[in-house]
């Protein structure tokens, strides 16, 4: 019997009535700010956002982030589900380092106590369109056609009709998206197929406060006096209320902005650090950057390391600590949203018949290498967090396998039993949450190009990592780097140059050739003979 099937549920009757019917279309009215549909003036419609109304910082969180009882109103009192296959919900982060979980201890304890996580879970392209690419297609960008956040390899080059949603509305799911698609999709981007509800951000999608979504309608619509990642929770939310009594299952993916730097378009505003709501603005006022402790933070010899890396200046640590703190207050109300979705689930009684997934696009680098970026070869930009619960995973386990954005299309089809439009590079996760159990040992990592001269190879950087070592190749200026992690996790000393890791080297580059040029989870996955010591 497959995973998928092993883990359907039985259903035990229906959730139909007038009255909830009533009593969703009232709730919604109220939990999901409207917006101004007319042009950019300035004037507000719909209602503001909780801070706005004079209410303290404690009041707020427990509006936001506490159970909410009158949810309850909307489930079946006897506790049962018409559906006949588990939901899914993915929680999505953008530019969030694996660190940061230690600032959000209400996810910590509703899914990493109570689920799996995934200790090294990797972004193989650490970048925000190309890793949002991988999860709708279960595809490396040598096969999706989506390289980078610049044309024409930004949204432009994805198939948007075989992506992830068509698969599951094909499978009779309920979809739904809220918040940062893809970079290159702006108020221009039509409506994306396969989508029930779509409310991506069409304008000022960095901003926070304030921006524009679809909001399920032609034409874009402003919200001015919320912050985005309280929209996003009350978007979510609100969804769960009005499907969740329903029978069909449903897919929502909650794509928060946060941590990412803030930009406010056509404003000449850009800064590194994020923007949280503003009850979470005095919060760890004296937190220090788990950065400033890495060995490889300001690097002070950086001649081993690519052209990027050497043309920067290292950081104050002042600074560092000033993206920082804006960086976890941000996501307070991301955690604060988390618990929201949870507590919204258990009370329509679909907390256990629910996959939650939450991850990041991509890691983040705050000094490490002289770095305040992502899309580099390294360990703080390609690792991201990754936890999982629902039925059959255990609870408060960890997994050392190296989960990857690709896997996440694969594992979502298995759950709703779905059939994928395109061939998967990823595998599913149902086998490797339910029993600790080996995926893969070498990952192919890549950034595609980002300058006009790095065009012509078709990638800016590309190499594998694997338990040992990490392997980059920076094509426009012929240079390699290689790390041993066994005697430098800090990643401080390229040996790409040393004699006695030249045969380590070449399988490296023999690895990232091969896997360059794969397609399908078996390629992808493939197995490889043991790497050869380093020479005495």
């Amino acid at each position: 019997m497959s995973p998928s099937a092993r883990l359907r549920l039985s259903t035990a009757g229906r959730v139909i009535a007038v009255m909830v019917a009533v009593a969703v279309a009232t709730a919604l009215a109220v939990l999901l700010p409207t917006g101004n549909d007319g042009p950019s003036d300035g004037r507000t419609t719909h209602p503001p956002s909780p801070a706005a109304k004079g209410q303290t910082a404690a009041e707020v969180r427990e509006q936001l982030a506490g159970p909410d009882p009158d949810a309850r109103a909307f489930a079946d009192p006897q506790g049962r589900t018409g559906k006949d296959r588990p939901n899914i919900v993915l929680i999505l982060t953008d530019d969030m380092i694996k660190s940061d979980l230690r600032y959000m201890p209400i996810t910590r304890r509703v899914l990493g106590r109570a689920g799996v996580t995934f200790d090294q879970a990797l972004s193989p392209h650490p970048l925000c369109c190309p890793a949002r690419a991988a999860i709708l297609t279960g595809q490396y960008a040598q096969n999706n056609g989506v390289k980078s956040n610049q044309a024409p390899y930004d949204y432009e080059a994805l198939r948007p009709g075989t992506a992830l949603p068509v698969w599951l509305h094909r499978a009779e799911y309920r979809t739904a998206f809220t918040g940062k698609y893809l970079n290159g999709f702006t108020s221009r981007g039509p409506r994306q197929p396969g989508w029930d509800y779509w409310d991506a951000t069409m304008k000022n999608v960095y901003a926070y406060t304030p921006f524009a979504t679809a909001q399920n309608k032609p034409e874009p619509t402003w919200h001015r006096n919320i912050n985005i990642t309280d929209y996003t929770n009350h978007r979510v939310t609100g969804l769960i209320d009005q499907w969740a009594p329903q029978r069909k299952p449903f897919f929502i993916w909650a794509s928060y902005v946060a941590p990412h730097g803030r930009i406010v378009d056509g404003a000449g505003h850009s800064s590194s650090k994020a923007y949280p709501p503003e009850r979470f603005l005095s919060k760890f006022t004296h937190a220090q950057s788990p950065s400033l402790r890495d060995p490889a933070f300001d690097e002070t010899a950086v001649s081993d390391k690519n052209a990027f890396v050497r043309g920067e200046k290292v950081i104050p640590r002042e600074k560092i600590n000033d993206v920082f703190r804006s960086r976890v207050r941000a996501l307070q109300a991301v955690d604060e949203g988390v618990g929201r979705i949870v507590a919204r689930l258990r009370a329509h009684h679909e907390l256990d018949n629910t996959y939650l997934f939450f991850t990041s696009d991509n890691g983040f680098l705050l000094g490490e290498h002289r770095l305040l970026t992502k899309n580099v070869p390294y360990a703080q930009s390609i690792g991201v967090p990754m936890l999982a619960r629902g039925p059959g995973i255990p609870r408060g386990e960890h997994r050392s396998q190296r989960a990857l954005m690709i896997d996440l299309a694969p594992t979502f089809a298995d759950i709703a039993n779905a059939q994928p439009l395109v061939t998967q590079d990823g595998a599913s996760l149902l086998p490797t949450l339910e029993r600790d159990q080996p995926l893969r040992e070498t990952v192919l990592i890549q950034a595609g190009p980002t300058r006009q001269g790095e065009a012509a190879a078709g990638w800016w950087w590309r190499g594998v990592t694997t338990d040992p070592y990490t392997y980059a190749h920076f094509f426009a200026e012929g240079f390699e780097e290689l790390y041993d992690h066994t005697v430098d996790p800090a990643e401080t000393d390229n040996l790409a140059g040393d004699p006695a890791y030249a045969e380590i080297l070449a399988e490296l580059r023999r690895r990232t050739d091969l896997l360059g040029l794969c397609a399908g989870e078996r390629s992808c996955s493939q197995s490889f003979p043991p790497l050869p010591a380093p020479a005495s």
